[in-house]
């Protein structure tokens, strides 16, 4: 078991007023919550990395993220997998909802964080709809760039699930990827890193529609 305490980030101020949650540990590549599972929890990425996935039809979509002090509620049609080893902690939800019933201000904000997730679904919607590839691809890489704190940045992706998450093909990817290596916006010292050359120009990219 786990205390919120022991737990970084900026949650710790309303899940230290919860009960002790469980901790569990996932390898990578495992899921760790899948659509079917009963269990109606919500859980703190406390390490690693994880994707957040819509799977039908033998398509996936990648729909966000979760790094170190990420919240998730298990309850959806999404699948969460860990691509590094990660720690989750948990607790049923019926303990967040006792908190708002206790003390609603601070029950306020722990849904404000949960609702985080539908924010970043209905941002990729939106850029699938009105942004063109490129634009995609250049909010990708400055969003990547903020998350890891500089701008040399870990593809966390393998090239066709990176095109996946973006709503393209693979072989487009790979064509705008080269084409910006070619003109110094970003260069690739190896097959898994991006480095931002012109941080700049990305964000000019960032705001193109899809015509």
């Amino acid at each position: 078991m786990a205390h919120p305490s022991d737990i970084p980030g900026s949650h710790s101020a309303w899940l230290s007023r919860l009960p002790k949650g469980v901790r569990r540990h996932h390898g990578a590549g495992e899921v760790i919550c899948r659509p079917e599972t009963r269990s109606n929890r919500f859980f703190v990425l406390d390490a690693g990395l994880a994707r957040i996935c819509l799977n039908a039809a033998s398509k996936e979509l990648v729909i966000g993220y979760l790094r170190p002090g990420g919240l998730y509620v298990t309850h959806t049609r999404a699948w969460v997998e860990a691509l590094d080893p990660c720690e989750v902690v948990s607790w049923p939800v019926e303990e967040m909802l006792g908190l708002v019933t206790r003390e609603p201000e601070l029950g306020a904000t722990a849904f404000r964080e949960i609702g985080s997730l539908l924010n970043g679904a209905l941002s990729l919607i939106e850029d699938i709809a009105f942004r063109s590839v490129e634009s995609r691809l250049a909010r990708f890489l400055l969003a990547e760039a903020q998350a890891q704190g500089g701008n040399r940045i870990r593809l966390v992706e393998p090239t066709e699930a990176l095109a996946n998450a973006l709503g393209t093909s693979r072989q487009t990817l790979s064509t705008l990827l080269n084409r910006l290596i070619r003109e110094g916006v970003i260069a690739r010292p190896d097959r898994r890193h991006l480095l931002l050359l012109c941080p700049d120009r990305l964000r000019d990219l960032s705001e193109l529609s899809s015509g």
